[in-house]
């Protein structure tokens, strides 16, 4: 074999290995991008849920200082236990 064919055969196999890394970590930073991609759309989910969460707790502590104020106790007396102030008057359902 002469040194031109082996030096040919030398550059073939090292473009083929450069070549080849190069696909190997093009492959790899891709699907490191895709999983990164999904991680910010979960992300994204969180924090919407964690906002909705937020909303309902303000929503819930609001409705409790209702309840503990005087109108709100006598609003739950009127409307679940039945109760009348002086003046009201109690109208029947015809069902």
């Amino acid at each position: 074999m002469s040194n031109g064919l082996k030096r040919l055969i030398i550059l073939i196999a090292g473009a083929v290995l450069v070549i080849g890394l190069v696909v190997f970590f093009a492959v790899g930073m891709r699907a490191q991008r895709e999983k990164e991609l999904e991680q910010q759309q979960h992300l994204w989910e969180l924090e919407q849920k964690y906002e909705e969460l937020l909303r309902e707790k303000e929503r819930l502590e609001s409705r409790i200082e209702f309840v503990k104020s005087s109108e709100g106790l006598l609003q739950y007396a009127r409307d679940y236990l039945g109760y009348l102030a002086p003046g009201d008057i109690r109208i029947e359902d015809a069902e």
